[in-house]
């Protein structure tokens, strides 16, 4: 984007500026439509103007649904955690005599920072005690119902959802970056063509020239 040296609202504002001026300064128009630039070439140019900051703006509600998500996911994980961190502590106490359920219930592997391999342990974790209604009871001596196991377990089934749907985010997140950028490029070089075809139209007029590129 060669023309782009400052922020995107000030080059949206300076294509505004340039394509209303072309379009509402007759002398401007005249000397424009002599080298190909009439209403209708100038129309061309407000289109990809339209384009480009309609996909700003989505790119920018994009990226806010996408960190929202991405907050709402953290904030469930870090409660599954918390939950799941506790049961387990709790799980080796009661079951510290049992190697097999020790096993069954990874109570002796590393609990996973990598959300995949944390969900896939966590569910299984409270799986595998729904389905086993003698862990259920010894677990009942320390205050871990079935329905504290199911909750805890509609937890970490809510986090892998969430989970989902901020990764989803992401991806249109970049989808809505590259059609944004693909729109100014296509913005920028028009206005480049524009801009040298405009020189040399308002040659002889530089006081028109200023106007329609102010600062230069």
């Amino acid at each position: 984007m060669a023309t782009i040296n400052t922020s995107f609202p000030d080059f949206f504002a300076g294509a505004a500026l340039v394509l209303s001026n072309s379009r509402e300064q007759p002398e401007i128009a005249a000397s424009l439509d002599v080298f190909g630039y009439d209403a209708v070439v100038i129309q061309t140019g407000q289109a990809l103007l339209d384009t480009a900051r309609g996909l700003y703006d989505a790119q920018i509600k994009e990226y806010g649904e996408q960190h929202a998500a991405t907050q709402t996911f953290l904030e469930a994980s870090a409660q599954a955690d918390k939950a799941y961190a506790a049961h387990r502590r709790l799980a080796r106490i009661a079951f510290k005599s049992d190697p097999q359920r020790g096993t069954d219930l990874h109570l002796n592997d590393r609990k996973p920072r990598a959300f995949n391999p944390w969900y896939e342990q966590a569910r299984h974790f409270y799986s595998a005690l729904l389905a086993d209604t003698a862990a259920q009871t010894q677990l009942a001596r320390y205050k871990i119902t079935p329905e504290k196991i199911q909750s805890a377990q509609a937890l970490v089934e809510e986090t892998f959802a969430l989970n989902s749907a901020q990764e989803a985010g992401k991806g249109e997140s970049q989808d809505a970056t590259q059609q944004r950028n693909t729109a100014i490029k296509a913005l920028d070089e028009w206005l480049g063509d524009f801009r040298v075809v405009a020189r040399i139209a308002l040659a002889d007029t530089p006081q028109l020239l200023e106007a329609l590129f102010p600062g230069g």
